[in-house]
């Protein structure tokens, strides 16, 4: 064998065997197998998938954490989850004082009021507030979230207004004394 033969049976045994490699092996709905190129295959592809087959792949290829489900595990699924409640600091108590349709009656007993427990009572100034609510002017004093602090306040007010007594109202929260507040009369 010479040298030119040699290297015209290799170059075509190079060749037989890259077609080889190129070529795929399909099913058939037969179910026997059919050997087709690469380029072969592809052609078809394209003209057997219609759009919902298509769609259909598609879908199957999407994000993987979009169907994940974070399930929480039955260890957890018996505690249940407390409810932030909102608190609404501006709602509390007040004690109210008077009521009337005198309007000079209820500023001079506001200002009574602030006098009395300037020289009275110690720990807390409880603020007073005069309004006109249809008919009657009122006049409420203090500031409280917790109602128990507002009647215990109110027992102490009641020395100098009998008809005094705790009302739901709008307060200040900047004025609502602190829970370690102690509220007492000035000894004397």
């Amino acid at each position: 064998m010479t040298f030119r033969s040699y290297i015209i049976s290799s170059l075509l045994f190079f060749v037989f065997i890259t077609s080889l490699s190129c070529a795929t092996t399909e099913s058939t709905p037969d179910g026997s197998n059919t050997s087709k190129t690469s380029e072969e295959s592809a052609n078809n592809e394209d003209s057997s998938l219609n759009n919902t087959e298509a769609i259909r792949l598609i879908s199957s290829l999407s994000d993987t954490y979009a169907s994940n489900q974070n399930n929480i595990p039955d260890v957890f699924s018996n505690i249940k989850k407390e409810k932030e409640v909102e608190v609404d600091l501006t709602k509390g108590f007040r004690i109210q004082i008077y009521s009337g349709q005198d309007v000079f009656e209820a500023d001079t007993i506001a200002s009574a009021f602030r006098a009395w427990s300037d020289t009275t009572l110690v720990g807390y100034q409880a603020e007073t507030y005069t309004f006109f609510k249809t008919p009657y002017y009122k006049v409420h004093v203090g500031d409280f979230h917790d109602k128990s602090r507002a009647l215990k306040f109110s027992k102490m007010v009641k020395r100098l207004y009998r008809d005094a007594w705790v009302v739901y109202d709008t307060v200040n929260p900047y004025l609502v004394p602190e829970d370690t507040t102690e509220i007492k009369f000035q000894d004397l």
